[in-house]
Parts: C-alpha cells; structure tokens; sequence
C-alpha cells in the first residue's frame, strides 16, 4: 500500500506577524524622538535659565556699584539710582528682555531693587520663562568700604584677638565670673601695680596694688582709673641707652604721663628681642572743651629721653610725613581719645632717616 508523506509547515513570520512587529517598532523609535525632543527643550531651558540669571545678577551689581551717595556729575550715585529696562546683547540663540525697578527714595538708607528678565522658548511660551532676583542696596559711601574687612581704628565696639579690643596689650589675662569683660595687666611703671582695661573700650578703668582675681570687688579694692595707653618699639644703635619719653606742648593731661623702656620681647613665647626695646606711656585724658558729652582727649608731643645728642637722630616710623591722624604716629598728636599701639622709634647714631621714617628729634 503506497502512503501520502505528510509534509510540515516551513518555518518563518507571517505578513499579519512583520506588520506588528513593524506597528511596535515605529511606536518605540516615535517615543524615543518624543523624549529626546523633550530633553533637548529642558536643556535649552536650564541653559537661558542660567544665562537669564547671570544677566540679574550683573545689573544688581552695576547698581550696586555706584562711586557715592549724592548726586554729582560724571558719577555714579546712589542718588541716581533709577528703574528701566533693555535688551542685552550676548552671545547666545535667545533674546532675552530685562528690566529692574528701584522703590524707595534717594535719602533712604536701604532700597530695595527687583531685577526680571524674560525670553521666549522654542514652544513660544512668552512670559512663562523668567528669573526674578531681588535685593537690598545699602546707602554707604563707597569710601569706607574698607571698613568692612578693617573697621575704624577710632570704633570702641569692635573686638579683636582674643574677643577684646586690639587697644588691649596682649600680655592681659582675661577675667572671669562677675568681672568678665574685663583684663589685667602688671604695670611696670613706677607707680606699679596691675591695670584693670574694660575689654570693650579697651580704656584703663581701674589700677590695682595686687593682681584681681574672678573674684575680686574692682570698685571697692582698687582705685578708679580714667586712662589710655601709649605704646611702641625702639629700634636703632642707641636704642639700650633710652631711659624714657617726655613731652612737649602737652595738654588736657589730668597728671603727667607716666613712662616705663625695658626689654621688647616676643608674645607667643616671651622670649627677648634683640636689638629692640618697647615702651608704653600711661596717660590720663582730661576734658578739653569743658563738654561733658565728648569723650577726655589729649594732645601733645613725644620725644626720646634722652635727648640725640652730636649726631644722633630719632626717626619716627609713619605712612607719611605730614600725617595728622593719630595712628599713623604724627610729629604731634591731636585730641587722642583711645589707646595707640606701633608708635615705633628708629634710633640711629648718624645719618639720615631712611624711607619709611621721618626726623622727629632733634
């Protein structure tokens, strides 16, 4: 008997089987294209955001870069400052729109100041991308801008090493307990003792026969003083020889200062420096206006004792010769209210005071 051989089906997809595969494979790439349309607008976003952002923050600071506080001509001032608005030209593939408003008025201490800018994106939102910063700008002279890093030599308030005034010497120890804010330090002057400073002022308040403790009733143990302190170093060849300072033209002192020259020595570790030597004057400011609301001041002139004799000469280290300010070390000092420190002195046996310095004596 002969048989029919049954033949299988070959193997392989059929047309219905391609068309699907071909239907999901266009959906998956259509997404794809989708979602890298998509990143790439986020990226164009983040990128004007950021440049829309840099271009607040550069008006900002133009305005707050202003020469004075009034108004003047051929300068910028805070008096100036004024609303507006442009359209800044950078290197970018977007027009972007500022504009900034001032409030407030030119005799304002502080203004606030807005500064918007807007762009299109390529979906054409207009309006929906912007970046608004805002901040306050301060009616100070740009002149004393110094003072924020350094502030006046002449402020009581501002504190130093140690959490003190920088009008305090160093060498003070601290006080604790109910005399804290305040420092001692050993007079070596002749009238001897230990000097209280109030660690805010950095002025002489009391002087003390003994060494106060944490502890110690200041008003009541030790006599009330109203003083400064005068201080600096001497340098030069002659230096060993000096025995004191005097001084010339003196005014609204309430005694005469009192002097003391020994060994200058180093802070951090109380070793002697050699070749130099340091001096620090006692004064007692008085009233020099009989005006109760101005703080004691005096006036006057320093001068090496003894005397440069032959060819000797004291020079006297200053910024500039002609000074008048009172930390700089003047030829005379005028109205001093608070303590000096780096009053310093070159001592030369001969020849002339080299830059840097001035003659002071003789």
């Amino acid at each position: 008997m002969r048989y029919a051989r049954l033949r299988s089906a070959a193997p392989g997809f059929t047309l219905i089987e391609a068309l699907i595969a071909l239907v999901v494979l266009t959906i998956g790439v259509l997404a794809l294209s989708g979602l890298h349309v998509a990143l790439s607008r986020h990226a164009d976003v983040a990128r004007q955001r950021t440049e829309a952002t840099q271009l607040a923050e550069s008006k900002l600071e133009e305005l707050r870069s202003f020469e004075q506080v009034l108004a003047a001509t051929g300068k910028t001032a805070y008096a100036d400052l004024a609303s507006g608005s442009d359209v800044p030209s950078i290197d970018s593939n977007t027009r972007f729109a500022r504009s900034w408003q001032v409030h407030g008025a030119a005799d304002d201490p502080y203004r606030l100041v807005d500064a918007q800018v807007e762009w299109t994106d390529r979906s054409g939102d207009a309006g929906l991308t912007h970046v608004h910063l805002s901040s306050v700008i301060a009616r100070a002279d740009p002149a004393d801008a110094g003072s924020l890093g350094l502030p006046r030599s002449d402020s009581a308030a501002v504190l130093r090493p140690k959490d003190r005034s920088l009008d305090i010497p160093i060498g003070a120890t601290r006080l604790g307990g109910p005399n804290r804010g305040r420092s001692v330090l050993r007079w070596e002057g002749p009238s001897g003792g230990y000097l209280v400073f109030d660690e805010t002022r950095g002025v002489v308040v009391a002087q003390c026969a003994t060494a106060p403790g944490a502890d110690t009733n200041i008003g009541t143990s030790c006599n009330p003083l109203q003083a400064t302190l005068l201080r600096g170093d001497l340098t030069g060849t002659w230096a060993a020889a000096v025995t004191g300072l005097s001084f010339a033209a003196a005014q609204s002192l309430l005694a005469a200062p009192e002097c003391h020259v020994g060994d200058a020595v180093d802070h951090n570790d109380g070793r002697r420096l050699v070749g130099m030597r340091s001096y620090a004057c006692l004064m007692r400011p008085g009233d020099h206006d009989a005006d109760a609301g101005t703080p004691p001041a005096w006036s006057g002139q320093s001068r090496i004792e003894p005397a440069p004799a032959g060819t000797q000469a004291v020079c006297r280290y200053t910024t500039t010769a002609a000074t008048t300010l009172n930390d700089d070390h003047p030829g005379m000092y005028t109205l001093v209210t608070r303590s000096l420190h780096h009053q310093n002195f070159l001592l030369l046996d001969a020849g002339t005071c080299p830059a840097g310095t001035v003659l002071h004596q003789p």
